[in-house]
């Protein structure tokens, strides 16, 4: 082979044998970076399953209960569940840092036992309204009205308004934040039968506290105590004299 033949031969074989190896190493990079974000996904995955232990309560935990009094009652119970199930970053897993604050609102079976529901025990005065915008509003109820006075701090309502044309739902849902001077974190000692328990606070949207203002003025108001399984239909119709009697 004439040697300008042969050099230009052994040239491409060089040119060949470099994109060979090029290509080689791109793989092999290839292949450990998909190795690493693998591993990392792998990491993340374990790291949200990783068990942790958080106190849940066993029981309906009442507005003003201490955290040493809700242990005391056998109230809470430790669960290991999985990380990515932790409701806040302030589920707490011993009750000591909150033993002698009072739960704000009442906490309820199955919840897990967060920081930011207990604080400090206060004036008869005080009021805890939620952080999604309500605000408290008051009106005055007779015992049979306010469910002969089983409605209390905490309770969730139902409000019906009756004028000469009917009794219909006003309200669906209504937390109620007081009763008199009775609110959801208590002062030391305090005493609901010296209080006006005649008067019932709600917590409401600025939507519902106008009907509230409004319908006390035009009719009686009356609540209905619900539960977690009560049904409300705010569909149904009016109850009056033309229906009264009727399926």
């Amino acid at each position: 082979m004439p040697p300008s033949r042969r050099g230009g031969s052994d040239a491409a074989m060089a040119r060949r044998t470099v994109l060979l190896v090029a290509a080689i190493l791109v793989a092999a990079l290839g292949a450990v970076l998909v190795g690493v974000y693998v591993h990392n996904v792998k990491q993340n995955e374990l790291a949200k399953q990783q068990p942790v232990e958080v106190l849940v309560a066993k029981k309906v935990i009442p507005a003003g209960t201490t955290g040493a009094a809700a242990a005391a009652d056998g109230a809470l119970e430790k669960k290991t569940i999985p990380r990515d199930a932790v409701a806040s970053s302030d589920v707490l897993d011993d009750i000591t840092t909150v033993s002698d604050l009072v739960t704000n609102s009442p906490i309820f079976p199955g919840e897990q036992i967060m920081k930011a529901k207990f604080g400090k025990p206060g004036d008869s005065s005080r009021l805890t309204l939620s952080d999604d915008g309500t605000m408290a509003v008051s009106i005055s109820l007779s015992d049979p009205n306010r469910v002969d006075g089983f409605v209390i701090p905490g309770s969730n309502v139902a409000v019906f308004l009756t004028t000469k044309a009917g009794t219909q739902l006003l309200l669906p849902s209504a937390t109620v934040i007081a009763v008199g001077s009775r609110t959801l974190v208590p002062s030391s000692g305090q005493n609901s039968t010296q209080s006006d328990t005649s008067v019932v606070t709600f917590g409401v949207s600025q939507a519902d506290a106008q009907k509230l203002i409004y319908a006390q003025t035009v009719g009686t108001l009356y609540l209905g105590l619900l539960s977690k399984d009560s049904k409300v239909d705010n569909k149904l119709p009016a109850a009056s004299s033309s229906n009264l009697y009727g399926s």
